[in-house]
């Protein structure tokens, strides 16, 4: 079952995708379950936060916070099931156009 939730929290645009908070996780042995961070312009009113869980090298979860336009490609990473391990940590560079990499 996919989750989805938006609202807003201190005027921010807050996303919920999937096991954001890793829910029904827990089973899991440690080293399967990974996740990475990213703060961009921390001081900034336009600021964002990103994090992904990923269970072997899938992502499961993901928690945006302001503005990222990540919505839809970190949802359809989810429900595609597409092994990410390749890209650790780089998955969320803000360099990268990930909806022209997964498209």
């Amino acid at each position: 079952m996919q989750f989805t939730h938006v609202t807003r929290f201190l005027g921010r645009r807050v996303v919920l995708l999937g096991l954001y908070n890793g829910q029904k996780l827990q089973q899991q042995p440690e080293g399967d379950v990974v996740m990475y961070s990213r703060v961009l312009d921390a001081d900034s009113p336009d600021a964002t936060f990103v994090r992904v869980l990923l269970l072997r090298g899938r992502m499961q979860g993901a928690v945006l916070i302001g503005e990222t336009e990540l919505e839809d490609t970190f949802e359809n990473l989810i429900l595609d099931g597409l092994d990410l391990s390749q890209f650790g940590p780089s998955l969320l560079d803000p360099d990268i156009e990930l909806d022209h990499v997964f498209d």
